[in-house]
């Protein structure tokens, strides 16, 4: 298993535990069964992007919001400049 499919896992579970955070979906070429967060490098940096369901009782926005600065937080550990992409494909 690669550094990146870890960290993705990693990332996935990070999402999901965000209140408001429904379900993740496959970002960006990601496939069901693997890890739902995309981790993705190139030259020296490199990009994260989650796809989410937010529950319809908690603001978009500030779900939004919210996983981006858990994403963030994370990868600020990591050596690599990450950019993170978070969006909402689904509001339940």
């Amino acid at each position: 298993m690669s550094a990146d499919a870890d960290l993705a896992r990693e990332l996935t579970a990070l999402v999901l535990a965000v209140p408001g955070v429904q379900e993740v979906y496959p970002a960006g070429g990601a496939l069901r069964g693997e890890a739902l967060v995309r981790v993705a490098r190139s030259g020296e940096g490199a990009t994260v992007v989650a796809d989410v369901c937010v529950l319809d009782d908690h603001p978009v926005p500030d779900t939004l919001r919210q996983v981006s600065h858990v994403l963030s937080a994370r990868l600020a550990a990591e050596p690599a400049r990450f950019d993170v992409t978070v969006k909402a494909s689904r509001i339940q």
